[in-house]
């Protein structure tokens, strides 16, 4: 893991305090990881993980053997997934 040295003001350490509290944590490094993973997906898209990544070939694999097996979505079916 990599450290870094950061300068905060007395805002930035309330709110680190805060959520180090509400969500029980050790310390401002954590709470600081927090809220990133919190709202970091809005800069930067998350990796994906082995075994996602894994499943996704597997389906790939199962609708080349057998293209048949799946249903065919339309427009709508796909609007509806994206509803949720």
């Amino acid at each position: 893991m990599t450290q870094i040295r950061l300068e905060a003001d007395n805002y930035t350490l309330r709110v680190l305090d805060v959520i180090k509290g509400k969500y029980g944590l050790k310390n401002r490094s954590e709470a600081l990881k927090k809220f990133a993973k919190e709202y970091g997906e809005d800069f930067v898209e998350p990796e994906l993980s082995d075994s996602y990544v894994q499943m996704l070939r597997e389906q790939v694999e199962e609708y080349e053997k057998n293209p048949s097996k799946f249903k065919k979505s339309s427009i709508d079916d796909v609007d509806t997934l994206w509803e949720d």
